[in-house]
């Protein structure tokens, strides 16, 4: 297929978006089809397959294959101009900055987009540049991506009018040129950007000079990968910056508790990570780890077995009972509760934090689950949707406050938020688990399985996943699918299990603790007729 864009029939694809929507509640519609094809173009050569309907064969029966496939369909999903925070902060300071800065040393300003998928970021950036001033033999930009496919259409630099919709028609005009189909990036531009595939998670890069790149984006990707692999990438990336080089991330990824070597700053009201000018030897140890890391998705090889259930008819049952184990051990085992009173309306609308105090999203985040804690969900909600309405796709931030949303009853805002976290970062198994568990507390069991099936599929390893379905099962009395269930519960931690993005309390999140739980409700149920 010689790395261009696979020639699939729109049936075929229609096939794959429905698949992808049952097995991982991934939503593709006719215009995201082209992410499809270059994900099919880059997996179909690995596994030696040439003809479409065959590698759609073979994804229905091969989960394993599926999951392969799905973060190459997602990381198609990007926009000019991504994130207008960061780009603010981008044209304004942090690019003048760079320019002046390399000008002044006699070299070229040097730019890593890492990830750039079909090459929007890229190009968003050199058209900030020229609009800068610099000329394209001031500028070294490389624009990378793991799928070869992605690479070459990014190289390609053809747009739908779509996908320039949201474009000034000032820019437009200036830097790309109307063709057949859409618009191809004008000559002038591509000058600018240097495209090559890169495997983020080698272990080392063959094409990086240490201390020769003045910033690096890497937004929207490592949300994919695991916890040594994101620390193993941050020490390459701190090597790869000169001494004040920034590293932008994502709104919804964040390095708090996963790598302490970048300073945060603020910079005209977005946060970014700087390689300080004295850098420390790193810290012995593990760094402790905490439920604002990053969501995972694990690929897990065939031997990873899950037991299948029956499906489940609709019930009710109260919050309390939805996180308790079975009652006929409820005086055996301290079982995780959560308390829940009706919010009060305050006397006085609570008082947006000044913005003088600059609070970093995570310090925000943790002002306001520290509120959780004391009981004080007003606040919390308050502080959470302040905190929201400056960071739109912050992912703890959003899961956070559905799940407040749903532990004071407002199930629809539950979805709607759960639903934003999902727009923004479509893989994101914690919106699976907790809107899952929002439906299983509303007593929507069939909604609270098909959830909590999605968020299995892209993590079997995933103990609390199960246990959750083994309540829904325990609610509709069908005792042999809860047996299962558990039984799965207990034998996934026999893999290392994360901690989850957001913020639920009580929620059982030791190994210990699910553990514990799953094993009582599990003797109590194999005692039951």
């Amino acid at each position: 297929m010689g790395g261009g864009v696979l020639t699939v029939t729109s049936r075929a694809l229609q096939q794959l978006a429905s698949l992808l929507l049952e097995r991982a509640g991934l939503k593709i519609t006719p215009d995201g089809y082209h992410s499809l094809r270059l994900a099919l173009s880059t997996r179909m050569p690995l596994m030696g397959v040439v003809d479409p309907e065959e590698y759609l064969r073979r994804l229905r029966s091969d989960e394993n294959e599926l999951r392969a496939l799905l973060p190459l369909v997602t990381v198609g999903h990007t926009e000019f101009f991504r994130d207008p925070k960061q780009f603010q902060a981008l044209e304004q300071r942090i690019l003048p900055e760079a320019l002046q800065r390399a000008r002044r040393e006699y070299r070229k300003v040097s730019i890593w987009s890492a990830g750039c998928a079909t090459g929007e970021e890229p190009y968003s950036l050199a058209m900030v540049l020229v609009e800068l001033g610099a000329l394209s033999i001031e500028v070294d930009l490389w624009a990378t991506d793991l799928n070869v496919a992605a690479v070459e259409a990014a190289r390609q630099g053809r747009f739908s009018a779509r996908r320039l919709a949201g474009m000034s028609q000032e820019r437009r005009n200036r830097f790309f040129r109307p063709v057949e189909d859409g618009y191809e990036v004008a000559p002038l531009l591509k000058d600018y950007v240097r495209f090559d595939g890169q495997n983020l998670a080698v272990a080392s890069f063959d094409k990086v000079q240490p201390e020769s790149l003045d910033l690096i984006l890497c937004r929207n990707v490592i949300i994919y990968f695991d916890l040594p692999t994101i620390r193993a990438l941050m020490d390459r990336f701190l090597t790869a910056l000169r001494p004040g080089g920034l590293l932008l991330l994502g709104y919804s990824e964040s390095l708090f508790k996963v790598y302490d070597r970048f300073e945060m700053v603020e910079v005209d009201g977005a946060f970014v990570y700087r390689r300080p000018k004295d850098l420390a030897e790193p810290r012995p140890g593990i760094r402790p780890m905490s439920f604002f890391e990053l969501p995972v998705i694990q690929t897990q090889s065939s031997s990873t077995t899950v037991e299948e259930g029956p499906a489940v008819l609709p019930a009710t049952r109260s919050l309390r009972e939805t996180l308790e184990v079975s009652p006929a051990v409820q005086r055996t085992v301290e079982v995780p509760t959560v308390k829940v009173e009706p919010p009060r309306e305050p006397k006085s609308k609570p008082r947006r934090p000044s913005r003088s105090l600059k609070l970093s999203p995570e310090e925000r985040l943790n002002a306001a689950v520290r509120m959780i804690e004391r009981g004080d969900f007003v606040s919390a909600v308050s502080t959470l949707e302040h905190l929201l309405a400056d960071e739109p796709g912050h992912l703890d931030g959003l899961l956070t406050l559905g799940n407040l949303y749903s532990l004071t009853g407002r199930v629809e805002d539950a979805r709607e938020t759960f639903a934003q976290a999902i727009a923004r970062e479509p893989l994101c198994v914690e919106a699976r688990v907790f809107g899952g568990l929002a439906e299983l507390q509303a007593g929507h069991l069939v909604a609270a399985r098909s959830e909590l099936g999605k968020a299995l599929f892209l993590e079997p390893t995933l103990a609390i996943g199960h246990y959750l379905v083994a309540q829904v099962h325990e609610r509709l009395v069908d005792h042999e699918a809860a047996r299962r269930s558990y039984r799965n519960a207990i034998s996934q931690l026999r893999f290392s299990q994360r901690p989850l993005a957001g913020h639920y309390p009580d929620l059982p999140d030791s190994a210990e603790s699910i553990s514990r739980a799953a094993r009582y409700a599990l003797a109590a149920l194999e005692e039951a007729p």
